[in-house]
């Protein structure tokens, strides 16, 4: 049962346009790997990372991209334990190179894969496990954050930092967001952020010690890097740890070492692929935010749906920054 579809494929790296929509013939799958149909896909920044070649994960030419898919099983591997022909999942990000999801159809191994929320969308379905599994690992199993702790999230509008506001808040944490200007505020003051500053009109060390009361924040969870840490160093507690999980400041991030001993605090180089490999790890978190969503607890925010005919004008609505939480590919119209 071969199956001939449209995948996004890439065959160097470069900018948008190495990315061409192509059709191939997709084999069946084998041992623990699962086919679907996919019905939506959803655009993170990492994917732009490894069209350009600076993602973790190096490509595979020709390379599938895409780590986020909801569809309905079509064929399962013979080892296959946990899903079954009509099932509806959802995909979790890992290996890319292989296993890109942006397409008709995908496959990907059981262990990245959970059945989709009977309590979301097919676009919010698709938008679940980056933005929280990166969030999650960072928050629990580096940051240790509990109730009461300071958290600070730039680009929160961001669906990785809308995830982690959202993580962090459900646990009790008090998160403070911040953004570039004020064209998002009232949007982002109405979906619970107290705490917001305005980093090109107001002063980041100096909102953050009024916020916190002189006690400094305790967890930072950072996706713009380079000269943007300078500007909330000095407003850390004793103790604090700093996660820098994204480059959105193309310019290099010099390790801080004097500010950094004089706080004892930690700056991590992060990302969630280093922690999904671990199964038991990635078991633990897929429990958890499954559990919390349908609680009903947190909810992904899904900023604008395209047509798959259109994936480069949602890349490209990505890359503008506009929105606030995740960008989708509509695949099955039905």
């Amino acid at each position: 049962m071969n199956v001939n579809c449209n995948v996004i494929r890439f065959h160097e790296c470069g900018e948008l346009d190495v990315l061409n929509m192509e059709n191939v013939t997709m084999e069946d799958p084998i041992n623990n790997e699962v086919l679907f149909k996919v019905d939506a896909f959803a655009l993170n920044r990492a994917d732009v990372l490894h069209y350009q070649g600076f993602h973790t994960t190096l490509p595979d030419f020709p390379s599938r991209i895409g780590s986020e898919a909801t569809g309905v099983v079509v064929k399962i591997g013979a080892k296959v334990t946990e899903f079954k022909v009509g099932d509806s999942v959802t995909s979790i990000p890992f290996n890319t190179a292989k296993y890109g999801v942006q397409g008709d159809y995908a496959i990907v191994p059981q262990d990245y894969l959970s059945k989709a929320p009977k309590n979301l969308t097919v676009e919010e379905a698709c938008s679940i496990w980056m933005q929280y599994s990166t969030a999650y690992f960072a928050l629990f199993h580096i940051g240790s954050v509990k109730k009461g702790d300071h958290v600070f999230i730039p680009a929160i509008s961001s669906s990785a930092g809308y995830g982690c506001f959202e993580l962090a808040r459900d646990a009790g944490a008090i998160a403070i967001g911040s953004t570039r200007t004020s064209v998002k505020k009232e949007e982002l003051k109405q979906l619970g952020m107290q705490h917001l500053i305005i980093t090109k009109e107001e002063p980041v060390e100096k909102r953050l010690l009024e916020i916190t009361k002189g006690e400094g924040v305790s967890f930072v969870y950072d996706p713009v890097a380079g000269a943007f840490c300078n500007a909330y160093l000095n407003a850390l507690s004793t103790g604090a740890v700093v996660i820098i999980y994204g480059l959105l400041d193309p310019n290099p991030t010099l390790f801080p070492l004097v500010p950094l001993i004089r706080k004892k605090a930690i700056m991590d180089a992060y990302s969630q692929f280093t922690h999904v490999d671990d199964i038991n790890k990635l078991n633990e978190c897929k429990a958890y935010v499954l559990e919390r969503i349908e609680k009903g607890a947190i909810k992904p925010i899904v900023s604008k749906i395209f047509d798959f005919k259109d994936y480069k004008k949602a890349y490209e609505y990505m890359l503008s920054n506009q929105q606030i939480g995740k960008i989708v590919v509509r695949v099955n119209t039905k």
